[in-house]
């Protein structure tokens, strides 16, 4: 604990320059009653006088008599009461910096930045005065833990505040992450400390602004694998509406992130869930799930056990480690909940999934990070290249699913899908393209689905005919794969001998994800 109390006959000083007024007066009341002296800025002055709590303009405190405009809080003398650690102090500075929309801030930062420089107690939030206060009143100390988070979030908050003055960012940039709170580990038990952070960007599906309503902490991977099939949802959707103006029921199974599993119905949320969950249902034991729906009573017993997953692999439980949906009711909370393992996470926002609205993505590297635009493109199919006979509602329904999982998984590489009658039916990678479409037809067949007459969905393009033949050979009756290659030509001829209905992406936007 740091001791707030008088020291050596001395009284605590706080400084406040706000530009809300909210709370300040209950926050002065408590300050003052504690013995403190309060400085504070001309509209708080006022504010504070007419309620009759004792404070001192931040004029007279310094002794500027001349009116410049703005408070003299940039004064040598508050810079010797910030900084110094003998004599008298200012102990406590309370700043709410005006936004950018409003101007640039640099005093009340500047304030907080001597504040944390001098290792006194910087507050630039109602809430965050409202733990100090408490604190102060209740113990008349404060926690050595909560001065340190003060210190360096107002650091951060500083560093980020000046990074959005920043102009050119092709050769500066900075990411400023906020805490959010501790993970159970990292990726493997040994990975710890873990957290999660958010970033400043709006974005309602940030991972974030998701709520964890039941199960223990999730882990590193639990919410890397969630951020990766919302991506998954988030482009499948993209492209429904495109296409329809609206997206159907949804529903994604994956292990590791990768789907394994997905279904789509519009008017039938069950069916759904069934399509997803029996796309390989022995991958997604101890998996994930994702829906753009509500989860009800009827849908947890269908995400909890299985009767026909019993005759299949002699298990009914599915054990599913995360569950991610728009909202599960109080029924299917007690039903899933029942798994202490079991982490479920609600955002009402899923309902309609979007893709993030980012300048950049980013990954880390040693010693760095890349940057790049992000992965957004979205399959438009008044923009594609087309050959064969046309494409049917459910086939077109079915290719964009294909599309969606090829298109933001990591199976190995040169991602292919499968997909029928609305369901995901299999899905492999390379690192080959012929070792893909083999692993994903063998796991179709793995689990008695009938691949004749189904789609696929290949993220890049094809080099030789040796892939498109085991598709042909398959019975396969359309696909989508981007153009390019040398033998492109040759390629396309060998689709069109086959009879196969296909649909041409243009080359730049070939589905590679997750480098």
């Amino acid at each position: 604990m740091d001791n707030i109390r008088q020291r050596g006959g001395s009284f605590r000083r706080a400084l406040f320059s706000l530009y809300s007024l909210e709370k300040a007066d209950e926050f002065a009341t408590i300050l003052s009653q504690l013995g403190w002296e309060i400085i504070a800025s001309r509209e708080t002055v006022k504010l504070l006088s007419k309620k009759g709590i004792p404070v001192i303009d931040v004029a007279d405190f310094t002794g500027v008599k001349e009116d410049y405009g703005f408070p003299p809080t940039l004064h040598p003398k508050i810079e010797k009461y910030l900084t110094f650690s003998k004599g008298p102090r200012i102990d406590l500075v309370y700043v709410l910096p005006y936004p950018l929309s409003v101007g640039n801030d640099i005093g009340g930062r500047t304030l907080l930045a001597l504040a944390a420089k001098g290792r006194r107690i910087p507050v630039m939030s109602v809430s965050d005065m409202e733990k100090v206060t408490k604190h102060l009143k209740n113990k008349k100390t404060l926690p050595r833990a909560l001065r340190e988070y003060l210190i360096n979030k107002a650091n951060a908050l500083i560093a980020s505040h000046y990074d959005d003055l920043v102009s050119n960012r092709e050769t500066n940039d900075l990411l400023v992450g906020r805490f959010q709170y501790t993970l159970l580990n990292g990726e493997n038990p040994y990975q710890i400390p873990a957290h999660l952070f958010s970033l400043k960007w709006k974005d309602t599906l940030s991972l974030p602004d998701f709520k964890q309503i039941s199960g223990e902490r999730p882990c590193f991977t639990n919410l890397a694998d969630a951020d990766s099939i919302l991506q998954t949802i988030s482009l499948a959707a993209e492209a429904f509406k495109l296409r329809y103006g609206k997206a159907p029921f949804i529903c994604i199974c994956a292990k590791h992130g990768n789907p394994c599993g997905m279904g789509i119905s519009w008017n039938d949320a069950s069916s759904a869930v069934n399509k997803a969950l029996f796309g390989n249902p022995r991958s997604i034991w101890g998996g994930e799930v994702i829906v753009n729906f509500n989860i009800d009573d009827r849908l947890a017993r269908l995400l909890y056990k299985s009767k026909r997953r019993k005759e299949m692999l002699n298990e009914s439980a599915w054990m599913l480690d995360v569950i991610v949906a728009a909202n599960f009711s109080r029924g299917a909370l007690r039903i899933l909940g029942r798994r202490r393992g079991r982490k479920l996470f609600e955002n009402e926002a899923l309902g309609k999934p979007f893709l993030p609205q980012v300048k950049f993505a980013y990954r880390f590297v040693r010693g760095g990070f890349l940057r790049q635009p992000p992965h957004d493109y979205v399959l438009d199919f008044k923009k594609v290249h087309t050959t064969g006979k046309g494409l049917d509602k459910q086939q077109m329904d079915s290719l964009i699913m294909a599309w969606s999982v090829a298109w933001s998984s990591n199976h190995g590489g040169n991602e292919i899908a499968l997909a029928k009658d609305r369901q995901l039916i299999g899905v492999g990678g390379g690192p080959s393209t012929i070792e893909a479409a083999e692993i994903a037809l063998q796991r179709a067949e793995s689990y008695g689905h009938r691949v004749r007459g189904g789609v696929f969905a290949a993220n890049a393009f094809f080099p030789f005919t040796d892939a498109p033949s085991i598709f042909a050979e398959a019975g396969l009756d359309a696909g989508l794969v981007p153009s390019g290659g040398k033998q492109e030509v040759l390629v396309k001829d060998y689709f069109r001998k086959k009879n196969l209905s296909m649909v041409y992406v243009d080359e730049p936007y070939r589905g590679f994800s997750r480098h």
